[in-house]
């Protein structure tokens, strides 16, 4: 008589996945750490005063190498400011922004060993 081996997976509503790594993840992960993710982007991004603050600040940020790169004729406000600690601000928003990403990525990491072994 052959022996046939259990399924290494199992379908569930959302595809098939590893069920080994699903046990695993029934046992160690808590899925309230994700919505937790969601409130800390929302924090994140609030400090930063939005995406959108940072999309102008990127925006103004070029505006202001291209007078001092290429000359071109100045169409940002030049009092009080200079174009390194206008790069500082948006490159500390930027770090502030994908420490979140980093934190992110390991969180999701996991739900990605659910691929059954027939589709690696």
């Amino acid at each position: 008589m052959i022996e046939v081996p259990p399924a290494s997976f199992q379908t569930t509503p959302y595809g098939e996945v590893d069920s080994v790594a699903l046990e695993r993840l029934r046992a160690n992960f808590d899925t309230t750490r994700l919505l937790q993710l969601v409130g800390r982007l929302d924090a994140c991004l609030a400090e930063l005063g939005g995406i959108n603050d940072m999309r102008d600040e990127l925006l103004r940020l070029h505006a202001m190498a291209l007078t001092v790169i290429e000359g071109v004729v100045p169409t940002v406000p030049t009092e009080n400011v200079s174009i390194w600690e206008a790069a500082e601000s948006v490159r500390l928003d930027l770090e502030t922004l994908s420490s979140w990403i980093r934190i992110a990525q390991m969180t999701i990491a996991p739900l990605g060993d659910l691929v059954p072994g027939h589709e690696r």
